[in-house]
């Protein structure tokens, strides 16, 4: 029987939101593509559709990851992505609220 995380699409998106003015919202989606991580966002209603985000803000990185371990915590994410998002947010000096991945590690 495969675990949750194995059936799971590839290249599963991750989406949010945020409320930047009064009837306007900023959208951001983030995947992995097998070789880096993939963003768009989308400002609604000014956009028609998504543009590439080059820089990602660090906040953008710290809601990607608290997102991510939502998922993981209901099990349909695996930890490698975690460590992944981990690896940068230590690159950049940021710490997420969660535990960090390699608390999340089974012990032997």
């Amino acid at each position: 029987m495969l675990a949750a995380h194995e059936s799971m699409k590839k290249n599963q998106a991750h989406e949010w939101h945020e409320q930047i003015e009064p009837r306007k919202k900023r959208y951001v989606r983030a995947y992995w593509d097998f070789r880096n991580w993939v963003w768009h966002y989308l400002i609604e209603p000014e956009m028609d559709g998504w543009a590439p985000l080059e820089n990602p803000t660090d906040d953008d990185w710290l809601m990607l990851r608290d997102l991510m371990f939502r998922k993981y915590q209901r099990k349909k994410y695996p930890l490698k992505y975690i460590e992944m998002v981990d690896k940068v947010l230590k690159e950049k000096g940021l710490k997420g609220d969660e535990p960090s991945s390699e608390q999340l590690r089974p012990r032997d």
